[in-house]
């Protein structure tokens, strides 16, 4: 699989490199520990909310400290070589530097997570953030990865310092880009891109594939393409270390054809009653009642309280299951580490397959 920048940043982890997406209120510090352990590279959420009583920091802390005791991971303060292997995903829909300086920064000084992964903002406004979070974690060697859905935007973050460009394509479960393609013209479009720009030429920048990877040949695929990993989101919802409901882990695998039975919208937010993300933003989840009653003209606010009724009253058909096109392939529930296994095997011995065969 020739040179690998990730590899190189985290010898620890084996190729091809898969990593558990970020999945704020489904990942924690047990699933990410497990990806790791598996060879991979897991992520611990830290939400949106960087105020100084923020619940979601207190759960990040909570959770860094779970994945460390899990990998018997014991880094001290003066330890630079040895940082958690582990990432950290931030939603920066309320991103300033300054409060993450006061209250993020703090944690990851504590725990030394060897990257972390923004998402949420404009992709014209990563700088400061980019360069806050390079700083503080320059000691130990902290990697900033930046998720965006269009060429464009990755030539933004680029130049904003991001070390990895995570690609993420409209097959994607969960918030992604409103204006996007598949990861099958999105990443080497901007491998292309990388490549060729004169003022990119000498940087070590990595590219992550994401969005309706689930299995072997996902992964394969991905690398052909030009990423030098992948991140895995669905799948990794119904294993038994994630924090999902189980409505969601019902919902994901009794779904099949994906593309059908999955749609992107703007609403989603809306309907649930969170704060909006702009327009730039919209979320795939599981057809459910609530974006049909949006077709059908019903106004927000009844459809937001319909919402919130069955919530109390534990009506499934309208809750909201954020999950990708490739829900079709997650036929059940495994653990994390063994999903790690499995895909990486899968992956290997299609490529082995491939180098085999003749086609001339």
């Amino acid at each position: 699989m020739g040179d690998n920048l990730l590899h190189k940043w985290f010898p620890n982890t084996e190729r091809p490199l898969i990593i558990s997406a970020p999945m704020f209120t489904v990942a924690n510090g047990a699933l990410a520990a497990a990806v790791t352990k598996a060879g991979g590279l897991g992520m611990v959420p830290a939400g949106m909310d960087p105020s100084a009583t923020s619940p979601h920091l207190a759960a990040l802390d909570e959770q860094l400290t779970i994945a460390r005791r899990i990998l018997e991971h014991n880094n001290s303060p003066s330890d630079n070589k040895n940082p958690l292997p582990i990432g950290v995903g931030f939603l920066m829909l309320l991103a300033t530097p300054e409060a993450y300086r006061a209250n993020a920064l703090p944690i990851l000084l504590k725990h030394r997570p060897a990257f972390v992964w923004l998402f949420g903002s404009d992709p014209s406004s990563y700088g400061p953030l980019v360069a806050l979070f390079r700083q503080a974690g320059a000691q130990w060697g902290l990697k900033v990865f930046v998720q965006v859905g269009t060429v464009a935007a990755a030539w933004q973050v680029v130049r904003c310092g991001a070390d990895v460009v995570v690609a993420q394509g409209s097959d994607a479960g969960g918030h992604q880009f409103a204006a996007a393609a598949s990861v099958v013209t999105l990443v080497p479009e901007i491998a292309d891109m990388l490549r060729n720009e004169a003022e990119f030429r000498g940087r070590e920048v990595a590219v992550v594939a994401a969005g309706g990877v689930v299995d072997g040949r996902g992964v394969a695929a991905a690398l052909a393409l030009g990423a030098d990993a992948v991140a895995m989101g669905t799948r990794f919802m119904t294993c038994p270390e994630a924090d999902s409901n189980p409505f969601v882990r019902k919902a994901i695998l009794s779904t099949s054809d994906g593309g059908a039975t999955t749609t992107r919208s703007s609403m989603n937010d809306a309907i649930m009653g969170y704060p909006t993300w702009s327009k730039l933003y919209a979320g795939r989840t599981i057809l459910h009642s609530g974006l049909e009653d949006i077709e059908n003209g019903v106004p927000i606010e009844k459809v937001h309280d319909s919402f919130k009724k069955a919530v109390a009253e534990g009506d499934e058909t309208r809750m909201v299951t954020f999950a990708g096109t490739g829900v079709g392939l997650a036929h059940k529930s495994q653990p994390a580490g063994e999903i790690v296994h499995e895909v990486r095997a899968e992956a290997l011995a299609i490529i082995a397959k491939l180098r085999g065969n003749s086609y001339s």
